[in-house]
């Protein structure tokens, strides 16, 4: 079976490279998928795993909202796996709520909804978000199974009020953000949602090209281990 990877308008190419590589890593068969494939093929019954990556989930919306995101709905309702980090977050959520008040502001519905509540970001005002750049980046507090580590963060979100919705599980938290939902699980139908607002696909070897700082770095370099460990634990939720 199948790990499939969007990748088409609005999916960041460092978030998809980086994604690439995590699963790549650990499944034989993982490839990218574009809107028009995932609109009018039967990719579903050769995939187990649906990842939409980091990037701008507007674009998102615009190519599969419709048949696209009735395709996945169906897919997990009937046992397959979805993961959403970042922008795939914001897009899987049945509501954004981004940068409110500023000139990017986003506030719209989205279809797919597996988490029915609102995903809202960003969460640091000491580091604004400027697309296409790191100087909103931040070493997320990042809080999993009562241990803490620090995981790239660049834009993402929380999930407002998940404790209230039945089915959805609450995986880890920001401890440095008020200890609001950072990832979450959702039970949809037959199937498995994680949803992720910060970037645990991400590993700090590759950020030097990207501009970020070597403090920064080196903050998220002493993780990595415990990094690999939740990346497991997310994976054996999915069971790609």
């Amino acid at each position: 079976m199948k790990v499939l990877i969007y990748a088409d308008e609005g999916v960041s190419s460092f978030s998809l490279q980086e994604t690439l590589k995590t699963f790549r890593m650990r499944y034989a068969n993982v490839e990218t998928i574009d809107h028009k494939i995932l609109c009018n093929s039967d990719w579903e019954k050769e995939t187990s795993l649906l990842i939409i990556p980091g990037g701008r989930d507007i674009p998102y919306d615009r190519k599969l909202k419709g048949k696209g995101t009735a395709k996945i709905r169906k897919f997990v309702e009937e046992g397959g796996s979805f993961l959403g980090i970042c922008a795939g977050a914001y897009f899987a959520s049945a509501e954004v709520i981004f940068e409110k008040g500023t000139p990017i502001e986003v506030h719209e519905k989205r279809e797919l909804s597996f988490f029915p509540g609102a995903a809202v970001g960003t969460l640091y005002p000491h580091s604004p978000f400027v697309y296409e750049s790191e100087k909103g980046s931040h070493a997320s507090s990042v809080t999993f199974k009562e241990e803490e580590l620090s995981l790239y963060y660049n834009g993402g979100c929380t999930f407002k009020d998940a404790e209230k919705y039945p089915g959805i599980t609450i995986l880890a938290r920001f401890h440095d953000a008020a200890d609001q939902p950072a990832i979450i699980h959702c039970k949809v139908g037959k199937g498995n949602t994680i949803l992720s607002g910060v970037h645990f696909e991400v590993s700090p070897k590759n950020l030097k090209k990207e501009g970020c700082e070597q403090k920064m770095i080196d903050q998220l370099k002493i993780s990595d281990q415990k990094r690999d460990r939740l990346i497991a634990f997310l994976m054996s939720l999915l069971n790609p």
